[in-house]
């Protein structure tokens, strides 16, 4: 029988509506189940398992897919988080499923593409490039903190408002001096916002209208940082924040806002920077970040209604 690894992050949003029972339940008697908690059980392993249930949110399945990106695996996510935002996109639509009456062995999730990126140095991994996984946010500067920094009382309480309770404190200029090469052609300056996408999504917004879910591409978006500063500065913001996320962005631009497909992309920092990664903090040292598009070789499936 084939082994299967249920993982669940009790301090994910969401996470009293799911169970160990539940998921059993739901994925059906062709598997062999093995319960994982976390925090409280440490690190886990995917060795020796042919399938892997992951109950969590965008963070917690960023992690499970650094893991299980490389290995022919059936992988199956019970969006368990406050945003749910990889969940909830469109590329997932035909992989959603309810299988709860039939069982995982009538359902076969597909390869998805997920971001990859490599820091400097590089940083440890299981992937044999040395490369690290987000399965469809990578993003730093203005209003990217709250991602990592909600607190997680008040996100089982309060859900998303406990994410908008950040907003005015995150409503600032950021100054990150970078330079972006995207091979074809490159931007240099100050950002106030540095975004690599894979997702019609983000945040809550959903303003990518040139997402792809056949593409094994990905988008960068950066926002250049006002000139001046102070009140005028925030104003002056506001602006491209507005025409991102509320208007929406379907063709290449290239001016205060950048918005360009890329297959990989690199950025050179001149000092260490803090990015939101599915939700959690990666600290990107000083020196070139790396990024990439590449399909998963597990399988990956959605099941949204558990």
């Amino acid at each position: 029988m084939k082994k299967c690894l249920i993982i669940i992050n009790n301090i994910a949003g969401k996470s009293k509506r799911v169970s160990f029972e539940k998921v059993e339940k739901c994925l059906g008697p062709d598997f062999c189940y093995t319960h994982f908690s976390l925090p409280e059980d440490g690190e886990y392993t995917l060795d020796g398992f042919d399938a892997v249930a992951v109950c969590g949110g965008d963070g917690t399945l960023g992690a499970l897919l650094d893991k299980a990106c490389q290995r022919d695996i059936e992988t199956f996510y019970f969006p368990a988080g406050t945003l749910n935002d990889r969940a909830k996109s469109k590329r997932y639509e035909h992989a959603k499923s309810d299988i709860s009456a039939t069982g995982a062995g009538e359902h076969s999730g597909t390869p998805v593409v997920l971001g990859k990126f490599r820091g400097a140095p590089a940083a440890p991994s299981e992937d044999e490039s040395g490369k690290k996984v987000f399965s469809y946010v990578l993003a730093a500067g203005s209003f990217t903190p709250i991602g990592y920094e909600a607190n997680i009382g008040l996100k089982k309480k309060l859900g998303v408002l406990a994410y908008i309770l950040q907003v005015l404190k995150e409503y600032r200029v950021h100054h990150i001096p970078a330079v972006i090469d995207c091979g074809d052609k490159s931007y240099e300056g100050d950002f106030t916002l540095i975004m690599a996408l894979k997702s019609p999504r983000c945040f809550g917004f959903r303003f990518n209208r040139d997402f792809d879910p056949e593409s094994e591409s990905g988008h960068l978006v950066a926002i250049r940082s006002p000139k001046r500063g102070g009140m005028l500065g925030l104003i002056a913001m506001f602006f491209p924040f507005f025409r991102v996320f509320f208007i929406g962005l379907k063709k290449e631009r290239d001016g205060n806002v950048i918005f360009k497909r890329v297959n990989s992309c690199k950025i050179l920092h001149g000092k260490e920077t803090a990015y939101c990664r599915d939700g959690d903090r990666y600290d990107a040292q000083k020196g070139e970040l790396e990024i990439c598009f590449e399909k998963s070789k597990c399988n990956f499936t959605v099941i949204d209604k558990y």
